[in-house]
């Protein structure tokens, strides 16, 4: 039975710090407070949401290991906290949420078996796929987020926070620093990443004339910083991936919002879709180099032998 507790209890909060790539139940638990504090109705829509995906994936036999991660459950999450953006509660709303919640599980199960890199797919098609049927008059009424309102100038620091908060819909400042602990007491790599992801987008939205609101309230950053969270690692040619995959997500940011579509996280998607043949490529290469004897060769060359047996150790 505690047993039991306890792989329920990762994989509901684990569901939650996934959605910025955190297989944490502590950074989850942040994350639940931190929408909690925003918008109560977010975070019951999402709890709900994750709570179907999870028993979605108990019901079909995936993977144990796979739901205690949380992998099932932060589309899930996204869409519950998604539809409550948008529209008031009702009925409709609801039983869209949940049928997607479904639907996304199983589609996230099938590309996990495949090794596909769905990240946050599953929430974008079901939520795009949602405000079309709710657009139906009197199906849903859209509502109006208190938060999100026209700000004329944020200083940086503001606007970090802000971006962090977007990646949930969460327009407070407040909301946003604790997303940015939740993921720093998890990776602190990835974390200081995505904010260094967010000065890069909000040079790049400033260079192509994007709004001053937008990027105030970090519309044009919240994918960006999920790019830093996704390539962050202890490694050098981690922040090469973390700028080319920034620079392609803000500026297919930019032009999605351009031309009035609603981006949600598809930009950070699709960068990790570009991004993600460039890394096995890499990798491959490094592998080749390593079976050629290549990075033995440039340690005698450029390292003493102190420094290489200190990497040794390392």
């Amino acid at each position: 039975m505690k047993e039991l507790i306890v792989h329920c209890f990762k994989a509901f909060f684990r569901g939650f710090g996934q959605i910025m790539l955190q297989a944490n139940a502590i950074t989850g638990i942040l994350f639940l407070a931190a929408i909690y504090y925003d918008s109560t109705e977010m975070a019951l829509a999402a709890s709900l949401s994750n709570i179907v995906a999870i028993l979605t994936a108990k019901l079909l036999n995936f993977d144990r290991q796979n739901i205690e991660n949380g992998l099932y459950g932060f589309n899930a999450c996204l869409i519950g906290v998604a539809l409550m953006f948008y529209f008031e509660p009702s009925i409709w709303v609801y039983v869209l949420m949940l049928l997607s919640s479904v639907v996304s599980t199983i589609i996230m199960n099938w590309a996990i078996k495949r090794e596909l890199p769905a990240y946050t797919f599953p929430f974008v098609i079901f939520t795009w796929v949602s405000l079309f049927i709710l657009s139906i008059p009197d199906l849903a009424i859209r509502s109006v987020p208190e938060h999100f309102v026209d700000i004329e100038e944020l200083d940086d620091f503001l606007i970090q926070g802000h971006a962090f908060g977007q990646v949930l819909f969460q327009g407070s400042f407040v909301a946003g620093v604790v997303f940015f602990l939740g993921v720093f007491i998890s990776r602190p790599i990835q974390a200081l990443y995505g904010f260094v992801a967010v000065i890069v987008s909000v040079y790049i939205s400033h260079s192509s004339h994007a709004s001053n609101a937008l990027i105030n309230e970090g519309v044009f950053s919240f994918n960006a910083v999920l790019c830093g969270i996704a390539m962050g690692e202890d490694k050098v040619r981690a922040g090469m991936y973390v700028l080319i995959s920034v620079i392609i997500s803000t500026y297919f940011d930019i032009f999605m919002i351009k031309y009035g579509w609603t981006t949600l996280t598809f930009p950070f998607v699709f960068a990790m879709w570009v991004m993600y043949p460039i890394k096995r490529l890499d990798k491959w290469i490094v592998l080749k180099l390593e079976e050629l004897g290549v990075n033995q060769f440039i340690n005698k060359m450029f390292y003493s032998e102190t420094e290489q047996g200190v990497e040794n150790k390392e």
